[in-house]
């Protein structure tokens, strides 16, 4: 059996409730549903935050590694106008070789991020069938 969350249990409607005593009590449920789904969205927004938090560590390292490869190609550039010597080759080489690891890294974290933030932003329904319940679908 399926627990359900105490901001969501309310008692059944019996045949002796009055009409004034069903309309509060739709009210007091409308109100306690209300609040469960802002607590949810907050709960989802905390998660989808820390998602892309831990992913920042990642995406800290790619944009370290793209500025030491554009200093690089800077040098690179100043060599090759200096001197115009085969050392300017080797500057091109690293700095390239930097750019192309930093941009490997920021397509994982971006993958990894645009993942994660979709899997806490999805709605619980679609992530498991609903049992019927004593009102139905």
């Amino acid at each position: 059996m399926e627990s359900t969350p105490v901001a969501l249990r309310a008692p059944l409607p019996n045949e002796q409730e009055s009409v004034g005593a069903l309309i509060q009590r739709i009210g007091t449920d409308v109100s306690r549903i209300v609040r469960a789904e802002i607590r949810l969205m907050q709960l989802r927004a905390t998660e989808a935050g820390r998602v892309v938090k831990e992913a920042g560590v990642g995406l800290g390292a790619a944009v370290l590694l793209a500025l030491a490869g554009f200093g690089a190609l800077t040098a690179g550039i100043v060599l090759l106008v200096a001197a115009l010597m085969p050392v300017w080759l080797a500057a091109f080489a690293v700095g390239g070789g930097f750019i192309l690891i930093a941009a490997v890294i920021l397509l994982i974290e971006v993958k990894s991020v645009t993942r994660g933030v979709a899997e806490v932003l999805t709605p619980v329904e679609t992530l498991a069938p609903r049992e019927e319940g004593p009102y139905g679908r």
